[in-house]
């Protein structure tokens, strides 16, 4: 049987995107690879084992293009308007709180977006429903 381990994404500069997964979603480096031109940085927290990977390419000075592919990594909160005020008081810049719901009203989702340094969107959803 599979499971999922990690996604990566490649990023620009390593201690910026470093601070910026601790601060936000307290992951931290599980494991660490270092060669001569590139590093790989795996980051977890207490709560999953699934991990994001950082790859920093050594010496690159152009930011990364996301294609028309790359959509988003979701992660779930207890509270989406206390994480959003707690994310803008670490001096972020998360978007609004917006609501996703069924026809007849019923709450499916809630949740807002940030970007982390190199751009990519991360999705930050209410612990409800589907998304637990």
């Amino acid at each position: 049987m599979s499971k999922i381990i990690h996604s990566m994404i490649r990023v620009l500069d390593l201690d910026r995107s470093l601070k910026f997964y601790a601060d936000c979603f307290d992951l931290r480096p599980s494991h660490r690879l270092d060669f001569p031109s590139f590093s790989l940085v795996y980051l977890r927290n207490e709560h999953s084992n699934t991990e994001i990977e950082l790859t920093w390419n050594k010496g690159r000075t152009e930011p990364y293009g996301h294609g028309d592919g790359y959509g988003h990594v979701a992660f779930c909160v207890p509270d989406v308007a206390a994480e959003r005020a707690r994310l803008q008081g670490l001096g972020h810049a998360p978007l609004e709180v917006k609501e996703f719901k069924a026809d007849d009203g019923a709450l499916i989702a809630r949740y807002f977006f940030i970007q982390d340094p190199d751009g990519y969107k991360i999705e930050v959803l209410e612990r409800h429903g589907h998304y637990t």
